[in-house]
């Protein structure tokens, strides 16, 4: 268990630098390119949609896509059915720079795993599937005040 931990947390602190040198890149924060991270893989979003994905307030939503569309990667649209409804989609442009950033992470990762077999990256799969939803429990949990006593 102490190996696997040790590897888990390596592994989240090389992504995390990871994602900080591609933020620096786009001369935006982490939360921002979190921010775009959902709108790639969801597609467009309302403000409140993102808030609620990001745990964020609408009025940090707000000034973050503020940012995001001055940086010239977000864009704003009004919905035609309701016009109350504010989409927020990703730039095309901004999404091929991303893609282009990622693509050799994605290639090296896909010869990681071409090195395993199906139902070996099944297992991992499902170990971080796993892994993931014990994070988002914790942070709901967190969120209703009941994460570790301050007293610690």
């Amino acid at each position: 268990m102490a190996q696997l931990r040790s590897e888990i947390v390596g592994y989240f602190g090389a992504a995390i630098a990871f994602d900080e040198r591609v933020a620096e890149n786009f001369k935006l924060s982490r939360t921002d390119m979190r921010c775009l991270d959902q709108l790639e893989r969801n597609g467009k979003m309302t403000a409140g949609q993102l808030a609620d994905e990001m745990g964020l307030t609408t009025g940090a939503i707000t000034n973050m896509v503020d940012r995001l569309e001055e940086a010239g990667v977000v864009r704003r649209i009004r919905d035609t059915d309701d016009r109350r409804r504010v989409w927020v989609e990703l730039i095309p442009s901004a999404h091929k720079r991303m893609q282009r950033m990622q693509a050799p992470i994605v290639e090296e990762m896909q010869a990681v795993a071409q090195r395993f077999k199906a139902e070996e990256l099944a297992i991992v799969r499902d170990f971080m599937r796993e892994a993931k939803e014990v994070f988002e429990r914790q942070i709901a949990d967190v969120v209703k005040g009941k994460g570790a006593s301050d007293k610690d």
